[in-house]
């Protein structure tokens, strides 16, 4: 498995901690590098403009920092699409929210554009999703099935899908057109799989005590 880890709150919880640990390949956006050379973790490749990352970990890992200067796309970005260069296929994104609300939100959507340079297999999600502290977003085109605990929240976010249906949540879906219309439902079976026509956000809420520990 690929992590990417970006700039915005380092992950504490142990679920996402034991991602990073799980890792085989750990690709930092630029200042990234700082918080998970801190953390104890080797970073793989060092993707952005360098400009923060600071001088110790910039002259311990200077053989695998990528330049890469353009500014049309953010650094989460051009780490991903480096990641699918070098043939990486399985991506989790960690520290992409936090910090920032509007650093967040960008973070949030771009999923959905990461996710079309993607194959994707009927029913699942594409190989790429991103995990919080809080939960997990997973971006989906047309079904998606998961095995989750029942009593788990989840939220849908609509990119331009319709004909919504689902089975195993708390509420019946129908065609919202709204961004917050699909939210705050809740997983009434161990199998949910939710059906459209079209691209949608799925988040999962999956909380941590250890989130509200110093």
């Amino acid at each position: 498995m690929t992590i990417v880890l970006a700039a915005g709150l380092f992950p504490k919880t142990e679920r996402a901690l034991a991602l990073l640990r799980s890792a085989d390949f750990i690709a930092c956006c630029d200042g990234a590098a700082n918080s998970c050379v801190q953390a104890g973790f080797v970073p793989d490749v060092i993707v952005g403009d360098g400009d923060s990352v600071n001088a110790e970990v910039r002259h311990r890992y200077a053989d695998r920092i990528v330049r890469i200067a353009e500014q049309e796309t953010n650094d989460l970005t051009k780490t991903v699409k480096h990641c699918l260069a070098l043939g990486r296929r399985d991506i989790t994104i960690l520290g992409a929210t936090g910090l920032r609300e509007d650093h967040s939100v960008a973070n949030i959507a771009l999923l959905m554009d990461y996710a079309d340079l993607l194959p994707v297999t009927q029913g699942e999600a594409p190989a790429i999703r991103m995990v919080s502290d809080y939960g997990t977003f997973y971006p989906c085109r047309d079904q998606l099935r998961l095995e989750i605990e029942i009593g788990r929240e989840i939220s849908i976010f609509n990119f331009g899908a319709s004909y919504f249906s689902a089975t195993g949540l708390q509420y019946p879906l129908y065609d919202f057109t709204r961004l917050w219309q699909g939210t705050l439902n809740v997983a009434t079976r161990r199998e949910v799989q939710i059906d459209a026509r079209g691209k949608f956000l799925v988040y999962v809420a999956e909380p941590d005590r250890q989130c509200d520990k110093p």
